[in-house]
């Protein structure tokens, strides 16, 4: 009896576990649809400003957009032509990269806002195709 309920434990454990995959991919999908809707919405209000280049469609890693989102954080929704309310993507891009940590140092290489945003886009649409993967 002891064995059986021990057992029943162990198995209800394994599938919290998986519900909670299951939930984190479903949370993850739609904050990757918020950005690509985000840069979407944005494409018509952009700034000529240089940003460092910390998000390439070759290199679309969480770490990157963890770059990317401090970039865009710098940034004033003002200075874009934007107000605040239309300057969500730092936030969603924050939300959606919550358990990684990095690091931004000054990058060599400098691109257009839109081009970042255009990178982003790419990347965000990269990843909502193939979630959890």
């Amino acid at each position: 009896m002891k064995i059986f309920l021990l057992v029943l434990l162990i198995s209800g454990y394994f599938c919290r576990g998986a519900e909670s995959q299951a939930e984190e991919c479903k949370i993850q999908s739609v904050l990757l649809k918020e950005i690509i809707e985000d840069v979407t919405e944005m494409k018509e209000k952009q700034g000529s400003l240089l940003v460092d280049n910390v998000i390439t469609p070759k290199h679309c890693t969480l770490q990157n957009f963890c770059k990317a989102a401090a970039v865009l954080s710098k940034y004033k929704a003002e200075q874009l032509g934007l107000k605040e309310k239309e300057w969500r993507l730092p936030r969603t891009l924050i939300a959606y990269t919550r358990k990684t940590t990095c690091k931004v140092s000054p990058m060599a290489e400098q691109v257009e806002f839109h081009q970042l945003l255009l990178n982003i886009k790419h990347c965000a649409q990269k990843e909502f195709r193939d979630p959890c993967v």
